[in-house]
């Protein structure tokens, strides 16, 4: 339990980081996802800038991880990260279009990052809350139960 309550945080972190990076300066994402998405928004009649895409992508990464990081519900939260990260995957880092260099190699580099952020993603979402915790939320909701059957009882 100790570890999935730090571990859920620590995962978040960077989904948030890159989620106000993408609200804030959506710039940089726009133009390096550019040569994946233009073809795809062009194809399918889409009239949508990429650069508000990214800005939507980074409020839904932000409110999962965030939905994450707190525990709240973090299977779900796992599986919109799962989905909103294979999105960052594929169309963020594209190094295959690149001309063989440093920037190529830096952008590979970057591209297996975003996939190992996508099997934590995956992983996020199968593990759900512990026993434990399934338990004491069991407890709590019995607990519940009896006070207000105590109360209605009493009146």
């Amino acid at each position: 339990m100790v570890f999935r309550s730090l571990a859920r945080p620590l995962l978040a972190s960077w989904f948030i980081y890159g989620a106000v990076e993408s609200v804030l300066e959506p710039e940089l994402r726009a133009a390096r996802s550019a040569p994946v998405m233009e073809p795809i928004l062009q194809e399918s009649g889409l009239d949508v800038s990429l650069t508000d895409l990214v800005k939507v992508h980074g409020v839904a990464t932000l409110a999962a991880a965030s939905v994450l990081a707190l525990s709240r519900t973090p299977r779900t939260a796992g599986v919109a990260l799962t989905g909103l990260a294979a999105i960052t995957a594929a169309a963020g880092r594209p190094f295959w279009k690149l001309e063989e260099g440093p920037a190529r190699d830096l952008e590979r580099e970057r591209f297996f990052v975003n996939l190992s952020l996508l099997g934590g993603a995956m992983l996020a979402a199968t593990a759900g809350h512990s026993a434990g915790h399934r338990k004491r939320v069991k407890n709590r909701k019995v607990k519940a139960k009896a006070r207000r059957q105590n109360a209605k009882n009493r009146a």
